[in-house]
């Protein structure tokens, strides 16, 4: 039987219950101790101790941390008492507890959005009673301007899978998808955040549409001017307006557009006031809502980065977005200067959020195909160190960027940074990159696991040097050649990068079976290679050419 506890028919609750339901038809058998088990017991914390189902649970959080994180969960299995408990502190996070339960005890790894799960050695055989809480409070996924609603709610599903809690969208898109995307974030008791490049969607709706159809959307024409008052209380009345009935939506992050500020030392400043504003004026009939600014080099512009002479706000939270860092490395060993003036921007502003008993979350690219290009890396040990990194200097929260790859219909770009998004789901939880990695290899035979992780981690060491040059070439990156290929500074390292990528590669894919050559990783070795073949011979043709 399953026993659930309404709060009252609360829908994270009533879809946890029939996911279980689903799960167990499905997986049930994989579960050693399943078949002894005659109740299971659903529902969150409050609701367990109230009817005094788990005395383990409430000596557990009697004797721990006097909060916990609101997507902390409870796991118990008692083959003695016939019984399990699955309990969160939320129903969003009781949602969370069935998921794992079924990867914890049967094996069951949700690897890519759409597919079939991988099926692995239980991680356990039965849990007594123990907590689990996230390192993050905030964990969530943006999409600013793919409009592929299939895929979004496969990610939908997905995160929820993954005990990921927010899904983020710009206004334009979500204006697009809202009427199928919210009943599905509804019932999974998933964060909505809006906001993003969207400050056009209410001033220009034409140039908004134009911008988020275009091939690359990150072409504003100007700056707003956040020093004029005059077109800012009409704006704030239509932001509120629009989202007032946007569904579990929990907060706003409007950013200025992606283009530098110039030379004026006050935009940040003033910036920060006008989102200040913004929430005074919204708090009267959404107060429920959180609110963040973004610190974010746009156009590699370190006056829209670093804090400098800047207050920090002591009314909203802050997101911070560094561009163009070089991924080989962690922030304290990378050889870039660039990235050590981030890092330090970066500590600046934990330091002052948390002086302002403030939030700072960090935005990062790890799925971002326009900073990556098509010669895209996979890099678990930076997430993963970077997941630890930014725990340790008080971040409250991580997002990570999609950002498509058109041009390429033989490229399944969503496969590649599929995995970057699995290793960060669970990096965020604070699981060991051992036990992550040994998971999502189970999505290959057993005979194909060795040569994939060999595949996997030459892409890791081999592809990332790829964004060593985001910075030093920007706008433009190793693979757009056509505005480069006559810059001697430059020229013989990235021909020797290239040249290196190919022979590591074409070696290690050598190495294939039938079935993996025919798989997704093996299309995406051979996409690799003929790509950064195809960009070596550009680079290779004499300047001016």
């Amino acid at each position: 039987m399953i026993e659930i506890m309404h709060t009252p028919q609360h829908p994270a609750l009533v879809f946890a219950s029939k996911e279980w339901e689903s799960l167990a038809a499905q997986y049930g058998h994989l579960w050693k101790d399943y078949p002894r088990f005659k109740a299971v017991h659903i529902g969150t914390w409050s609701q367990i101790i109230e009817h005094g189902i788990s005395p383990k649970l409430e000596q557990a959080l009697q004797e721990g941390a006097s909060e916990r994180l609101p997507s902390s969960y409870w796991l118990e299995t008692s083959v003695k008492e016939e019984r399990i408990i699955v309990s969160g502190k939320t129903e969003q996070s009781t949602l969370y507890a069935v998921y794992d339960a079924f990867r914890q005890f049967a094996g069951v790894n949700w690897i890519y959005p759409g597919e079939a799960p991988a099926l692995s050695e239980p991680a356990a055989a039965a849990c007594e009673g123990k907590l689990f809480e996230p390192w993050f409070d905030r964990r969530g996924f943006v999409i600013e301007n793919l409009h592929d609603p299939e895929y979004i709610l496969q990610m939908i599903d997905w995160n929820a899978k993954n005990r990921v809690n927010e899904i983020f969208f710009t206004f334009m898109l979500w204006d697009k998808i809202k009427e199928d995307m919210a009943p599905e974030i509804e019932k999974r008791g998933m964060q909505l955040t809006l906001g993003g490049h969207s400050m056009k969607f209410f001033l220009n709706r034409q140039e908004a549409d134009a911008q988020h159809l275009a091939a690359n959307p990150y072409h504003a024409k100007n700056q707003l001017d956040y020093a004029d008052l005059t077109w800012q209380e009409p704006f704030f009345q239509q932001v509120a307006n629009y989202c007032a009935d946007a569904p579990q939506l929990a907060r706003l992050s409007l950013w200025p557009e992606d283009l530098p500020a110039g030379d004026n030392k006050e935009f940040l400043a003033l910036y920060i006031s006008f989102i200040e504003r913004l929430q005074r004026h919204m708090q009267r009939t959404l107060p429920h809502i959180v609110f963040e600014h973004i610190a974010y080099n746009a156009g590699l512009a370190w006056n829209m980065l670093e804090l400098g002479e800047t207050s920090a706000s002591s009314q909203i939270d802050t997101l911070l977005a560094y561009w163009g860092r070089d991924y080989r490395h962690p922030f304290h060993a990378s050889p870039s200067g660039d990235d050590r003036r981030a890092e330090a921007a970066i500590k600046g502003w934990s330091e002052a959020a948390q002086a302002q008993e403030r939030k700072l979350s960090i935005f990062e690219y790890y799925s971002d195909h326009f900073m990556y290009s098509a010669l895209f890396p996979s890099i678990p040990t930076r997430i993963i160190e970077d997941a630890a990194y930014y725990r340790e200097i008080g971040a409250a929260g991580m997002t990570n960027l999609i950002v498509p790859c058109p041009g390429y219909p033989d490229y399944n770009w969503k496969w590649a940074a599929g995995f970057n998004s699995y290793v960060f789901s669970r990096a965020v939880w604070g699981d060991s990159k051992e036990q992550i990695l040994q998971d999502y290899y189970s999505y290959y035979g057993e005979e194909d696991r060795s040569i994939a992780k060999l595949w996997k981690e030459t892409v890791e060491h081999e592809a990332a040097g790829v964004t060593a040059w985001n910075f030093p070439l920007f706008p433009g990156r190793v693979v757009d050649v056509r505005k480069f290929r006559d810059n001697e500074e430059h020229r013989g390292e990235v021909i020797a990068l290239l040249q290196n990528m190919i022979a590591k590669l074409t070696e290690a894919y050598g190495l294939a079976t039938i079935s993996l050559e025919q798989s997704s990783i093996g299309a995406n070795m051979r996409h690799l290679i003929a790509q950064a073949e195809a960009c070596l011979q550009a680079w290779l043709k004499p300047p001016h050419a």
